[in-house]
């Protein structure tokens, strides 16, 4: 096989991406590690190389594209600027990988003919599980990214693959269109998976191998701002592939949400959900 494209979009995560990189072990992959500076500064762009190393590609954008644009702007660079661009692995700046991982997700592609994508078991840094494959309730509207089920340790397909760690093959990628820019962060991978469907092709959960997760490290898990993108994203996801009769059900769990931040007196966040619902009406894209 040829070469993986190891892709990371960074923001704000030079702390972390050293160890990232230092991580990857592969004894029968070659790697090339391509990495945007979202939203470069001179700051950012002297400490992610002082991170990283002078032999990594980087390039920059002045402004934060997002993450599915900012993925989108690496991807289409790799494939003007690199040959045989046959593999995609898209990595969060802030995991761990572990010793052959992208050859076991290599392999899981390779042996199941409409597979496209593939993600491995994610954990965080105290080993619990934060992802062990995904199912979508469409009759609730919810998306479960640790689902009971009974083949849990085996390799299967899942509703959609976790963007903190997956290998995509490169032609299905571009086939669908890529990332989905209006969303700008949160919702991507779900967003994808189903234009995947689409057109056969599908998402595989591999838990034979291992990647470590610092969550939430460059956005806390109850900012105003995920909190907004979380609710604007969640409602346009269910509102566009959504398979329940309920016009009420894409709303479901930002209402939820909503019950859980009044519980803690989380008034600002409870602000942005509801902005983000009424954004989500009027057809608002993008960021805030």
């Amino acid at each position: 096989m040829n070469k993986v494209f190891i892709m990371i979009v960074n923001y704000k995560s030079e702390e972390v991406i050293g160890n990232a990189l230092k991580s990857f072990d592969e004894e029968t992959i070659e790697i090339e590690t391509v990495i945007l500076d979202n939203g470069s500064t001179d700051e950012s762009y002297t400490a992610l190389r002082k991170a990283v190393g002078e032999d990594i590609d980087i390039i920059r954008t002045e402004d934060n594209l997002g993450y599915s644009a900012g993925a989108n702007y690496l991807v289409n660079y790799v494939k003007s600027n690199y040959e045989h661009v046959e593999y995609l692995f898209f990595f969060n700046p802030d995991a761990i990988a572990t010793k052959n991982m992208i050859a076991s997700l290599y392999e899981t592609l390779s042996t199941n003919e409409s597979a496209v994508a593939v993600s491995p078991l994610i954990l965080d840094m105290k080993d619990n599980k934060w992802f062990s494959g995904t199912e979508i309730d469409w009759n609730k509207c919810a998306i479960n990214n640790n689902p009971n089920v009974e083949n849990a340790d085996e390799i299967r397909e899942i509703d959609t693959f976790n963007g903190c760690a997956v290998l995509m093959d490169a032609k299905a990628f571009f086939e669908v269109g890529m990332f989905n820019e209006d969303l700008f962060i949160y919702y991507d991978e779900p967003f994808l998976s189903m234009e995947f469907l689409k057109k056969g092709y599908k998402s595989f959960y591999n838990p034979k191998t291992v990647v470590y997760h610092h969550i939430s490290y460059s956005s806390s898990p109850h900012s105003i701002f995920k909190t907004y993108l979380m609710t604007k994203n969640h409602i346009h996801f269910f509102k566009k592939y959504g398979k329940s009769k309920s016009f009420l059900c894409p709303y479901y769990n930002p209402l939820r949400m909503q019950v859980f931040f009044l519980k803690r007196f989380m008034f600002s966040n409870i602000y942005h959900s509801f902005k983000g619902m009424y954004h989500e009406f009027i057809g608002k894209k993008g960021a805030p």
